[in-house]
């Protein structure tokens, strides 16, 4: 009966016990909806305006959708855009994260013949592009994000095959919207 007393006891106080302390911040969900201004990225030359609407929070997993309207003139190509991306967001502490995405920009696509002494060439495009960064959201809603911004597009002339532009990107806005868990 001693032996069984003791044994009873000694369970009940280990399952108390935890073997490992949990040292993992609680979870501050990220606002629903962000502004920014990205600076280069996936909307070519000068940038962006941009809305993000996260669709699905889970843990520390966002899924969020983003398009954005951009403008760019140079050398003698002018570039309409709109990016339309799909991102994934994994928060690792509060204010940083890791984000990738997918999706296009469409492109209208502005070629002056002769360098500035002829008529200006339009044309359409839907351009692949995707992303991958870090992304600092602050608790007051400052968004700073710095990106990898590949596309692939003929920005020149019209029956050249399209090619893989590397680019780089930075946006500060602001996001807001309570998080609904």
């Amino acid at each position: 009966m001693k032996y069984l007393l003791l044994s009873s006891a000694f369970i009940i106080i280990s399952l108390r016990c935890l073997g490992q302390e949990n040292n993992k911040p609680p979870e501050i969900p990220y606002p629903n909806n962000s502004i920014y201004i990205e600076f280069g990225g996936n909307a070519v030359f000068f940038g962006s305006l941009n809305y993000e609407r996260v669709i699905v929070h889970k843990n520390y997993f966002y899924l969020s959708g983003r398009i954005g309207i951009g403008y760019g003139n140079f050398l003698g190509t002018s570039v309409s855009s709109m990016p339309i991306l799909i991102n994934g967001i994994f928060q690792i502490y509060h204010p940083f994260a890791v984000e990738v995405g997918i999706g296009i920009s469409l492109m209208k696509v502005g070629i002056q013949d002769n360098f500035g002494d002829g008529h200006w060439i339009y044309r359409n495009e839907v351009a692949p592009t995707g992303i991958a960064g870090i992304r600092i959201q602050l608790k007051n809603g400052i968004l700073v994000r710095a990106d990898f911004t590949p596309f692939s597009a003929n920005l020149e002339y019209e029956n050249e095959p399209s090619i893989i532009h590397p680019s780089i990107g930075l946006s500060f806005g602001y996001s807001f919207g309570k998080n609904q868990n």
